[in-house]
């Protein structure tokens, strides 16, 4: 299935990516970037695997940051991404993307 990032989620990656190159380094953030494109790619592979949380929204965790994405799927063709966000950000935002 083909995956469409919603234009704000590039800045949320960049965000995370600018926070762990200052408190960790380069290395890190690509790190958090793979893990951002394993997701992506799951998510492609099985879209209705992971749970609904909200209205048709789906949630998938990242393995080893504290983040998580969520996303919806949209027709038979194609999943939205919706939001890549820290599990403490406050659980509305993103939603109304």
């Amino acid at each position: 299935m083909r995956v469409r990032l919603v234009s704000k989620v590039y800045s949320d990656i960049e965000s995370a990516m600018d926070y762990y190159v200052q408190e960790a380094g380069s290395q890190i953030a690509r790190e958090f970037y793979d893990e951002f494109r394993r997701c992506r790619q799951i998510i492609a592979a099985y879209p209705r695997s992971y749970p609904v949380v909200r209205e048709g929204i789906r949630r998938i965790n990242f393995r080893r940051f504290p983040y998580h994405i969520l996303y919806q799927i949209v027709d038979q063709g194609y999943v939205k991404i919706l939001v890549v966000k820290h599990d403490h950000r406050d659980p509305d935002f993103g939603l109304d993307r």
